[in-house]
């Protein structure tokens, strides 16, 4: 896997559209098509640092496929969305999941 796929990969698990991330990043949406097209060209390293930032994962893992942290852990898309949806929680939501999920962990004790 390249750029363009770890890109379009980004894109598609973060649910934006490419005007969203646009919106979001300030790289131009023609800029970030040129980039998971067929013909792609690789990022300047501020629209780089830009993309990666709006897409909640590091430049290295979009550049050269480099995961750290968190994302270097075994998580499967199930678990990845999981955490897309907790991250875009109101803080009042999450602690009543957390709170939930505490529960569970307890029931099943």
């Amino acid at each position: 896997m390249d750029f363009k796929d770890r890109l379009r990969e980004e894109i598609s698990f973060s649910g934006l559209s490419y005007k969203e991330l646009s919106a979001k990043s300030g790289v131009s949406k023609r800029t970030i098509i040129s980039y998971v097209s067929e013909q792609s060209c690789m990022p300047s390293a501020d629209a780089a640092v830009k993309l990666a930032k709006s897409l909640n994962t590091s430049v290295e893992y979009l550049i050269n496929g480099e995961k750290d942290g968190l994302q270097n852990s075994k998580f499967n898309e199930d678990s990845r969305k999981l955490l897309h949806t907790f991250s875009r929680m109101p803080a009042s939501q999450k602690k009543l999941l957390l709170s939930i999920a505490d529960d569970i962990v307890k029931l099943l004790e």
